[in-house]
């Protein structure tokens, strides 16, 4: 089921964090960046690495220039970027666990758990971002969905139990479905599509946003069978693009041979589908 407070936890996305007003944009930039360009199959950072400045500028932009633990604005020369859950206890050097922070609660914070900082400041942790995520980023998705993806952060942060290792992407893919086939929407895409995998089913609000026509929509379906093309949903396969040309060119065109392998086959369901159904497509077979 849904949470039972809605408005409990719709604080990231619609509410003013402090009394001045501020409100943070409703979507992220940072999603184009590598980690969620191979969402499906990403090993995920462990160790301290480079932050690129385009990154940087973005998570800044982001948290309009503001200590998201004091949430006082800052010249962005006094700003750094804090590892939300440290390196230390776990945390990933990924987007989703950065945070813009003021110098002063960045040398405050160190490596104190994020649930322990958080209560020494008087804020929640749920009022906290994650930057990055495909979901949570994605506004044209039900609110209802992004809160449930951004749960999975919230709980982990807050009882500080980092979803941690190099498979962290995969693990957060994983309590997502989990968590989605108990909502109502999750139940009715199971009796709707009843001989879909769960990895599919759990796409398709993803899809929908996308899919301006059926043939999209049967594409896309087909695509999110193998990780490696799910992958190109949202990223290279977006709704203001035509889909199916895209994918029709990247049959033949796509460099990595293992994944051009992936669309042809995902191609050639759709053309079966799609005779099933009774609809042409110009250069299917």
């Amino acid at each position: 089921m849904w949470p039972d407070s809605i408005d409990a936890l719709t604080g990231f996305f619609n509410k003013p964090r402090k009394a001045d007003g501020f409100q943070p944009p409703l979507r992220s930039a940072l999603c184009d960046f590598a980690s969620m360009k191979n969402r499906f199959t990403h090993e995920s950072k462990t160790s301290r690495g480079r932050i690129r400045k385009e990154i940087k500028e973005s998570v800044y932009e982001r948290d309009g220039n503001r200590c998201q633990y004091c949430f006082k604005p800052f010249d962005r020369s006094q700003l750094t970027i804090d590892h939300l859950v440290p390196l230390a206890s776990g945390g990933l050097d990924e987007i989703t666990n950065y945070v813009t922070c003021c110098l002063d609660c960045n040398q405050s914070k160190a490596d104190k758990p994020l649930a322990e900082f958080a209560r020494s400041l008087g804020i929640e942790v749920e009022r906290l971002p994650v930057h990055g995520d495909p979901v949570i980023d994605n506004a044209d998705l039900p609110i209802e969905i992004r809160i449930l993806r951004k749960r999975i952060y919230d709980h982990s942060r807050s009882k500080n139990r980092p979803i941690g290792g190099k498979s962290a992407q995969k693990k957060i893919e994983k309590q997502y479905r989990r968590a989605f086939w108990e909502t109502p929407e999750g139940m009715a895409l199971e009796d709707q599509f009843p001989d879909l995998p769960g990895q599919v089913r759990v796409m398709i609000p993803e899809i929908q946003t996308i899919a301006g026509d059926t043939a999209s929509f049967v594409l896309l379906l087909e695509l999110a069978k193998s990780a490696k093309t799910r992958n190109l949903i949202g990223t290279i396969l977006t709704k203001d693009k035509d889909v199916v040309k895209i994918v029709e060119a990247m049959t033949a065109k796509t460099n990595d041979e293992q994944l051009k392998k992936r669309i042809q086959q995902a191609w050639q369901r759709f053309g079966r589908e799609m005779s099933r159904l009774g609809r042409s497509n110009p250069g299917v077979t």
